[in-house]
């Protein structure tokens, strides 16, 4: 595989330069005339001065507009004089702002005149800036490379705005019962305050059930709501986040997330596995990290299946309450078969995710059979998966951290069919708890696994989650005392900043104004064909894009109209980490603080000076192209944007309003008497983004995707213009043009400055890819194999390996009999052309 293309330099040594010409003392001179004395015995020897010694004065390469010190690591000795490194004199200048050889002197002179000069070559080398060719893959590379390139990625995007217009994130306040004892009392990353992990001071029988009535002595029940009913019981189907909430609960992974010893972090522990993963055929890369394309996990020996009292098993196969490899590897297949969400889209999946499976693409294309996929099982504790670019442990551990890569139980699903996954009792369960009772529209109670291979890792004797839609519901119900926790309503935070039981809970997501920036009638068709949806032009201009981000107040917005939302002005919260074993979140890394220049970070992004000039520009260059008509002192020219926002919330009507009043008083232009008028439409979760935003039937609309905190740059993807991963909400942008310049360094010190496209940032930053002129390309390939079909030129249609095996490919084929070409398809071994 190629890589970055690294020049080797030597490395300099520090050495001692010593100058000639320094004084020394002599000897006393002596006289001819004869003594009469005998000559003495103790007559005075001569000293020596020893010249100072300067060291680390040697010849240094650096690039223009680097910093330097000319001083820095630069000292001078004296053997009686002891440190003389104040003392040295410095000639001689360094324009690091012009390219060039540059001689600095150093002289140093001791208490007895002896002095030593040294001399140094600065080199002041410039970037040549570069449209970068070939094969990169910066999964790997060092901390420092990553974050410049996630940097680089979102800088894009803020200064254009093609992710949506950040404005706020979805922090809030909790409120927990006095009963519950929470393990931590500060906020841990990953962790939040560890509710699972709590312990209580009393049982049941002190507090009220959601029935209303006092519960059961010696029982230690968590009382929460949630706002939905569940939509599916299948971990491979869910896509909310209500289901999210509920599965994890009552499933279990191979892997999951514990505190560290000293509760300040966390640890990615195995828990249906019996140990880390293992890489078969590893390497270590060039910066130390070990890395495989094939990894098996061995699962524990004790893992069985709990079936609900109510679900009938009679008639199962022998064996049906075992769990082993045969499990995990016959659902990874039946996922695929079925094409489930989960298995072929929304992040962690086997076909467009960073750790994707070899042939799973070809397998689900029907070009492949399953023994060529790369999941297998390898006994009936171990399993196998060969992914199609390198992972490390920590990639394939998070991975694998999901409750979606777990099993189906197979006899069961045999034998209930479409019904599987319908009800809590037709689906068979793994983790701590099992769902024991569900009445659609009250409540879902989860009691103790008894068949849960480690029943005192969690207090809790069980769990209640009453389905109420209503926040301001919820919360009465906390103070009625039926509830652990409860987040504070907006209208109410005031009231209770002060409780004992308050506490803050960050937010990973940040909210955005999502953009459909298509602009005209025939983008808006090009994109979504049979759309007769008309986009607005105004929400094409980067300019006006802009003008809206530096529009809003964010720290009005959050802390005083939503008052329990965070401020945040980037696409990136504190939540996320580039580097998760690193444990630091990029936003707080320099090169995350490097976003914001230019965006006024000091005001989270507010300057309404900058929104105005920026909209007169926007609405200027409209009108001069003909899009809008110029109005008249007493007959403005109104721009109507719809507004969608979350029904049935009181902090989304709020929001709404602050957007509406902001956006009308601010973008009115008085040269061209033409203003905005914003119409605020409440629309229903999940269909304000399946209906909606997904599909472009929109002018603004609030949103918010959470994605992977401990791997940012894999949800890098879901503002790819392409929607590759599949969760694009804005549109009208550009994201495959190279046109993003970014200064790096790699391993080996040597400085880069080349224009990448976004879409190539993002595909290097989770594996390999193939760049050409600094966008991704299709990777050309000369055939050299003896399996060449009929020694025809091939037409590369998807580059899916680095190792140039497995290429899907097509080539047109003459038959004899009747004249005519015909396109077949098919998968090859390729050698690269360079």
């Amino acid at each position: 595989m190629k890589k970055v293309l690294m020049i080797l330099m030597a490395a300099f040594l520090f050495v001692g330069i010593v100058a000639c010409g320094g004084k020394t003392t002599t000897e006393a001179p002596t006289t001819s005339a004869p003594t009469t004395e005998a000559p003495t015995t103790d007559a005075p020897t001569t000293a020596v001065n020893t010249l100072p010694v300067l060291a680390g004065v040697v010849d240094v390469d650096i690039y223009v507009g680097d910093e330097f010190d000319p001083l820095a690591g630069v000292t001078a000795t004296d053997a009686e004089d002891g440190s003389l490194t104040a003392s040295i004199e410095l000639t001689g200048t360094v324009d690091l702002n012009t390219a060039g050889d540059y001689t600095l002197t150093y002289t140093v002179t001791d208490s007895n005149g002896g002095e030593t000069v040294a001399t140094r070559v600065v080199s002041v080398l410039a970037l040549t800036l570069v449209y970068p060719s070939g094969v990169y893959n910066f999964k790997f590379e060092t901390t420092e490379l990553r974050h410049t390139f996630m940097a680089a990625a979102e800088k894009y995007l803020m200064n254009n705005m093609y992710g949506g217009v950040p404005v706020f994130a979805n922090g809030g306040f909790n409120v927990y019962s006095s009963r519950l004892q929470l393990p931590v009392q500060d906020y841990v990353a990953v962790m939040g305050y560890g509710t699972g992990f709590s312990t209580m001071t009393a049982d049941d029988s002190t507090v009220l059930m959601d029935d209303g009535n006092p519960g059961n002595a010696g029982q230690y029940t968590f009382r929460t709501t949630i706002s939905t009913n569940p939509g599916t019981w299948n971990q491979w189907l869910y896509d909310t986040s209500t289901d999210s909430d509920l599965m994890g609960v009552y499933m279990d992974a191979l892997y999951t997330y514990q505190f560290n010893d000293d509760k300040t972090g966390y640890e990615v522990v195995p828990s249906m596995a019996s140990s880390n993963p293992v890489p078969i055929y590893s390497r270590e890369t060039e910066t130390g990290k070990t890395v495989s394309k094939v990894w098996q996990i061995t699962l524990r020996d004790d893992l069985e299946w709990y079936y609900h009292p109510d679900t009938v098993t009679t008639g199962l196969a022998t064996g049906h309450e075992v769990i082993d490899a045969n499990d995990f590897v016959d659902t990874f297949k039946l996922a695929l078969d079925k094409q489930w969400f989960r298995a072929i889209s929304g992040g962690g999946d086997f076909i467009t995710s960073s750790n994707k499976i070899k042939n799973a693409q070809a397998y689900l294309d029907g070009d492949a059979t399953w023994d060529e996929v790369g999941i297998k099982k390898i006994n009936n504790l171990t399993f196998e998966f060969e992914f199609v670019d390198e992972q490390s442990d920590w990639n394939v551990r998070y991975f694998l951290s999901s409750f979606v890569m777990t099993p189906i139980n197979m006899e069961l699903y045999d034998a209930l069919g479409a019904s599987y996954g319908t009800s809590n009792t037709t689906i068979a369960y793994h983790g701590a708890y099992y769902v024991d009772y569900f009445e659609a529209d009250k409540v879902l109670r989860y009691l103790k696994n008894p068949e849960y291979h480690t029943p005192t890792e969690y207090f809790f004797t069980g769990y209640t989650f009453s389905v109420i839609e209503d926040s301001d519901v919820r919360f009465q119900e906390f103070v009625a005392g039926k509830l652990e926790a409860a987040s504070v309503p907006t209208q109410y935070y005031d009231a209770y900043k002060n409780y004992p039981g308050i506490k803050q809970v960050p937010g990973a997501t940040t909210f955005r104004l999502m953009i459909n920036g298509l602009g005209t009638v025939d983008n808006q068709v090009t994109q979504f064909p049979g759309s007769t949806f008309v986009p607005e032009p105004l929400l094409a201009n980067d300019d006006f894009k802009m003008a809206m981000f530096f529009a809003i107040d964010r720290q009005k917005l959050a802390e005083e109209v939503l008052k329990t939302s965070t401020t945040q002005m980037y696409l990136f919260s504190d939540a996320y980490l580039v580097e998760a074993e690193l444990g630091v979140p990029y936003r707080q890394t320099v090169e995350g603080m490097s976003v914001g220049e230019g965006l006024s970070p000091s005001t989270y992004g507010y300057n309404r000076d900058a929104a105005e000039a920026l909209w007169e520009i926007a609405i200027a260059d409209l009108v001069a192209d003909g899009v809008y008509q110029k109005g008249t002192s007493s007959a403005f020219t109104v721009i109507e944007l719809g507004l969608n926002i979350f029904s049935g919330s009181i902090a989304q009507a709020l929001f709404g309003d602050y957007i509406k009043t902001t956006f009308e008083n601010t973008f009115i232009s008085y040269e061209n008497f033409i203003k905005v008028q914003i119409n605020v439409e409440t629309k229903d979760f999940p269909g304000i983004y399946y209906d909606y935003m997904m599909v472009g039937e929109f002018d603004l609309s609030i949103g918010g995707i959470f994605g992977s905190t401990l791997d940012a740059a894999s949800f890098l993807d879901v503002f790819s213009d392409d929607n590759r991963g599949g969760f694009t909400l804005n549109w009208g942008v550009d994201t495959s043009t190279a046109n993003i310049e970014v200064l790096y360094e790699t391993v080996d010190g040597v400085k880069h400055l080349e224009m990448w496209s976004y879409n190539a940032i993002t595909a290097a930053l989770n594996g390999t890819v193939y760049i050409e002129e600094g966008a991704e390309a299709v990777v050309p390939f000369a055939v050299i194999d003896d399996a060449t079909p009929y020694g025809a030129t091939f037409t590369i249609n998807e580059f899916n390996n680095p190792d140039y095996t497995n290429i899907k490919y097509t080539v047109q084929e003459y038959n004899v009999d009747d004249g005519n070409y015909y396109d077949l398809a098919g998968y090859i071994d390729l050698v690269p052309t360079a």
